[in-house]
């Protein structure tokens, strides 16, 4: 018997200009999309938690852009936003956008260096960074693939959460091969995972670990969702034969299958 290792990749034209928000965020009027995370932060904290998930604290710039983050502040009373002041004055944004629109409670600014947002009033205050609050962060758009991931600056190879059918998905985004922003839908390593008695559910839904080390698919549901209308490639690696003593034990084959997809099926 031939043992190969085996890998599958899709690549997506997907963009991230205008994409669609997570379900129950909200766009502003930049067109970027806003979400409250509940979480106890420091100012420091709640930022670095808005980049890791591709954008900032949020930046404010007229009443709507405050109304849309006060819908999606849910059970939170209080949430900081991406200004920071110098003893209450010369205040910016961390996103680098104009400092153009202010709400302060009573037009106060105050002498702290954080900007903290009342959800109830929708004004604001300037408090300790170091006092602990809810997350309001802006991205720019939910990320539909690994291009999105790549395109806004994320050259590493590693796992990612992109949005699929509405549902944050987590995915192996391989960002080295062939120009890089591939997803990884099949990996087959070895033959510790059995693939052939698996049930239809199994395959509908995707099985084992997301991970390069790992053997795993990734669904066909999600797979559908990720090559359905769109201009996808499909790329097919196997690494060499691993049947003792074989003469292609180092080989390697790849392929390129170009408008890809899966049909839904029930």
């Amino acid at each position: 018997m031939i043992f190969f290792s085996i890998l599958c990749y899709i690549l997506s034209a997907l963009q991230i200009t205008n994409a669609e928000c997570a379900p129950g965020d909200e766009k502003n009027t930049q067109e970027n999309c806003v979400h409250v995370e509940r979480l106890d932060a420091t100012w420091r904290e709640a930022e670095n938690f808005c980049q890791a998930h591709n954008g900032h604290l949020a930046s404010v710039h007229n009443v709507f852009d405050m109304t849309s983050l006060r819908k999606v502040a849910g059970t939170c009373t209080k949430f900081w936003l991406g200004g920071q002041c110098e003893s209450g004055q010369k205040c910016k944004w961390v996103d680098g956008t104009d400092f153009d629109y202010t709400n302060f409670l009573n037009g106060n600014t105050g002498t702290e260096n954080c900007v903290l947002a009342d959800t109830r009033s929708g004004t604001w205050s300037t408090q300790p960074c170091d006092v602990t609050s809810c997350i309001a962060c802006e991205i720019k758009g939910s990320m539909k693939d690994c291009q999105d991931w790549m395109k806004a600056g994320y050259t590493d190879s590693g796992k990612y959460t992109i949005l699929v059918n509405g549902k944050e998905t987590e995915v192996w985004c391989d960002m080295q091969v062939y120009g890089g922003g591939w997803i990884l839908f099949q990996n087959r390593v070895d033959d510790t995972e059995v693939y052939w008695n698996r049930t239809w559910n199994e395959y509908k839904n995707g099985f084992g670990d997301t991970d390069e080390t790992a053997n795993f698919w990734l669904g066909n549901d999600a797979i559908h969702e990720l090559t359905s209308g769109q201009n996808a490639t499909l790329r097919v690696e196997m690494y060499g034969d691993r049947t003792p003593g074989s003469k292609n034990a180092t080989d390697f084959w790849f392929a390129h299958y170009f408008h890809f997809s899966v049909s839904l099926f029930s």
